[in-house]
C-alpha cells in the first residue's frame, strides 16, 4: 500500500513538472489540460491511498468525499446541459435571430433526450444495445477533449493573465450597423488601454496598439478604424501610439498581418506582442498563432456571461475542426468495432 502511495505521489511531481515544462516552453497548446488533469488525478489517488492507510476513520472520510465528488459531478453535468440550452436562447433572443444560434441547444436536447432513452433501454435487443454502446463512447471521447479544451483555456488565461510586450494587438469582431463598435468589441478595447494605462503607469511609456480588422462586405468602415476611433475618442487613448492593420478578414490574418506591421516598425522578422480579444476566444486563438508560427500570447476582455457558454462551446467545436481528421478517424474506428458487435450479435445467441 505504502509503494503505491510513493508511486502515485511520484506521478503527481512529474506531471506537475510536466505542466512547468509546457508553461514555460509555450503554453498555446492543449498539453496544459492534459498534464493538469494528470496531475489532479495523481493527486487525488495520493491522497485515497493516505487516507485508506489511516484505517477505518481514513476509509470513511475518502467514501465521504467520493459521494461527495459523485454528487456535485452529476449536478455539474444537468446544470451545463441546461445552461448551454438557456444560455444559447438567450443569445438568440439578445444577439442575433439566426438558425446558427439555436443549434447548439437543439443538440444539447438532443443529447439529453438520448442520455434518458439510453437510461430506459435495460431490455433492448443486442444489436440496438451495440449502436448505444457506439453512442455512449463517441460522447465520453469527445466530453474528455471538452474537459481537457476547458482546463486548458483555464490554465492558459491565469498564465497569461500578466504577459506584457511593448506591442499590443486587439483582434477585430463585426461593427454594429457597419461602423460602431459594441460592446463586446468594445470590452476587448477597453481591456487593451486599461492594460497599456497599467504600464505606463509603471514605466512611463505607453505601448503601441495595432487594431487589426478588414472591412467586411456590409460594413462602412473597416474594423480596425472603428476600433481606434472608439479608443481615442471614448477612451481617451493616445492616437500617436496606435497603428491600423486594416485588411485581414480572419484570424489567421489578423495574427500574420499585425505580425508584418510590428516586423515593420522594430526591425524584428518575427517580434513578439500580446493580442487581445473576448475572454472565450483567447485561448484558441492562441493555437492558431502558434500553428500559422506567430509570437503572440493572449488575454482577454469581459464578455457577458449568458453570451459566454455557448460562445465557447463554439470555440470547442471550432478546435475539433483544427484536428477533424484525428476526430473523424477515432470515430470511424469506433463505429466499425460498433457494427462489427452489431453483425456478431445476429451469430451469438
Amino acid at each position: 500500500m505504502l509503494f503505491v502511495t510513493l508511486i502515485a505521489l511520484l506521478l503527481f511531481v512529474l506531471s506537475g513538472y510536466a505542466l512547468w515544462r509546457v508553461i514555460n516552453a509555450d503554453p498555446r497548446s492543449m498539453w496544459l489540460g492534459v498534464w493538469t488533469l494528470f496531475m489532479l488525478f495523481f493527486a487525488a489517488i495520493s491522497i485515497t491511498m493516505i487516507l485508506v492507510q489511516l484505517g477505518s476513520t481514513g476509509i470513511f472520510a475518502f467514501a465521504m468525499i467520493f459521494a461527495l465528488f459523485l454528487a456535485i459531478f452529476l449536478f455539474l453535468s444537468v446544470f451545463f446541459d441546461l445552461a448551454v440550452v438557456y444560455y444559447s436562447w438567450q443569445v438568440w433572443r439578445k444577439e442575433h435571430h439566426t438558425l446558427p444560434n439555436l443549434l447548439l441547444p437543439l443538440l444539447f436536447l438532443g443529447l439529453m433526450i438520448f442520455n434518458m432513452i439510453d437510461a430506459m433501454m435495460q431490455h433492448a435487443p443486442a444489436w440496438l444495445a451495440a449502436l448505444f454502446i457506439f453512442a455512449r463512447v463517441m460522447e465520453l471521447y469527445f466530453m474528455l477533449i471538452f474537459v481537457i479544451f476547458l482546463v486548458s483555456a483555464i490554465v492558459y488565461a491565469a498564465v497569461t493573465r500578466k504577459r506584457e510586450s511593448d506591442y499590443y494587438v486587439v483582434l477585430g469582431a463585426g461593427l454594429v450597423n457597419g461602423e460602431t463598435v459594441g460592446k463586446l468589441l468594445g470590452n476587448r478595447i477597453k481591456a487593451a488601454t486599461d492594460a497599456a494605462q497599467r504600464r505606463f503607469d509603471a514605466t512611463g511609456v505607453y505601448p503601441t496598439i495595432v487594431f487589426s480588422g478588414g472591412k467586411g462586405g456590409d460594413e462602412k468602415v473597416s474594423e480596425a478604424q472603428a476600433m481606434r476611433d472608439y479608443a481615442v475618442a471614448t477612451l481617451n487613448y493616445p492616437a500617436d501610439k496606435t497603428l491600423l492593420e486594416d485588411q485581414s478578414r480572419t484570424t489567421r490574418e489578423n495574427m500574420r498581418f499585425s505580425r508584418d506591421i510590428i516586423s515593420k516598425a522594430t526591425g524584428k522578422i518575427d517580434p513578439e506582442f500580446v493580442y487581445f480579444t473576448s475572454e472565450y476566444h483567447v485561448f484558441r486563438a492562441g493555437l492558431q498563432a502558434r500553428r500559422f508560427d506567430v509570437l503572440a500570447q493572449g488575454r482577454g476582455g469581459n464578455t457577458p456571461f449568458y453570451y459566454r457558454i455557448p460562445a465557447f462551446i463554439r470555440e470547442y467545436i471550432a478546435v475539433l475542426n483544427m484536428h477533424r481528421r484525428l476526430h473523424m478517424a477515432v470515430t470511424a474506428l469506433a463505429f466499425v468495432v460498433a457494427v462489427v458487435m452489431m453483425i456478431a450479435t445476429f451469430f451469438v445467441k
